[in-house]
């Protein structure tokens, strides 16, 4: 396996210093930033970074009450690797369009497919015909891995590989996901579909790095700090009409005829620490996936990308291997 990742090239040691005078202002200098009409007219919002010399072309879709801006070090790192980048805000999050604009830190959905739709319409009208020769591939986390599952299932062939990091198969709840379908229906019917959950909390600006889905301080901080600062960084809950989408996705998600339609090479990265989905769910999926197959790191929690270097240089000779080598 041939690497350019001999070592990380952004290390935990001065990690703030390095993101801010070398990987902001090389990303900056490539970026566009703007939007695109979703698949209702919606305005969503994208990070878009070309490559030289690009070999293929790389999708980001980021988890539950993420965006595209914690994905920075991934997108550096995928420009080094030669790909193209393209990295959505999903609905409700980021810069992109919401349903509760008054309450910018509750996720809220009409329904888990709009997301999928949001996913094809930006392929098709963004993504693919920015670069229409190259190689199209997809890297999702969490509740993205969730959405390009669906997205995959639902639109066979459009992506040549994908990248599931700790996918959202069967999400991890407060409540067991029966009660807790029950109590966001009940509250749908009650005219409160869009407000917090009663069992969430808003931003925590006093969030600390012990109770986070991380294993680097670094990392965490960093990001935590941008999220002080902008108040479209700081979506934290979910609402009931996403709990109730949420509460839906495992049945989709582990159908064997829709992962029948699955096609392509698949490759699922499962953490050992992990407290936000149900690994065994994640088995279950990749076992129905014809070409699919499963990494179990260890020493690591939900958010791979945002490890300790040891393991983050695991994983991103692991990423590079399936998506430049094989």
């Amino acid at each position: 396996m041939s690497t350019k990742f001999s070592t990380l090239p952004v290390s935990e040691v001065n990690y703030a210093q390095t993101m801010e005078t070398v990987v902001e202002p090389f990303l900056a200098a490539r970026r566009t930033k703007t939007t695109f009409p979703g698949f209702d007219g919606a305005p969503i919002s994208y990070e878009a970074y070309p490559a030289e010399n690009a070999v293929a072309t790389v999708v980001i879709v980021h988890g539950y009450t993420e965006s595209a801006e914690k994905f920075r070090e991934m997108s550096y790192y995928f420009l080094m690797m030669g790909l193209n980048v393209f990295a959505i805000d999903n609905r409700g999050h980021g810069n992109s369009a919401r349903r509760n604009s008054d309450d910018p830190q509750t996720v809220t959905i009409g329904r888990f497919t709009d997301y999928v739709e949001d996913l094809q319409t930006f392929v098709t009208t963004v993504v693919r015909p920015a670069y229409p020769d190259l190689p199209l591939y997809v890297y999702a986390h969490s509740m993205g891995g969730a959405i390009t599952v669906q997205h995959l299932q639902t639109y066979p062939g459009v992506f040549e590989r994908a990248i599931l990091s700790a996918p959202m198969i069967m999400p991890k709840m407060p409540l067991p996901i029966p009660a807790a379908k029950a109590l966001a229906d009940t509250s749908i019917l009650l005219g409160k579909g869009d407000e917090r959950v009663f069992v969430f909390h808003g931003f925590n600006p006093d969030a600390t790095f012990e109770t986070s889905n991380d294993t680097s301080k670094a990392r965490f901080d960093y990001y935590h700090a941008k999220r002080l600062q902008n108040p479209l960084l700081q979506t934290a809950s979910a609402s009931y009409r996403w709990v109730r989408e949420a509460a839906k996705v495992t049945k989709r998600n582990l159908d064997p005829k829709r992962c029948a339609k699955i096609q392509i090479p698949v490759l699922l990265f499962q953490p050992e620490e992990d407290h936000s989905v149900v690994s065994e769910k994640e088995d279950a999926f990749i076992a129905m996936v014809r070409f699919g197959r499963i990494v179990k790191l260890r020493g690591c929690r939900h958010e791979i990308y945002a490890s300790v270097d040891d393991t983050l240089l695991k994983y991103l000779r692991l990423i590079e291997a399936f998506f430049i080598d094989e």
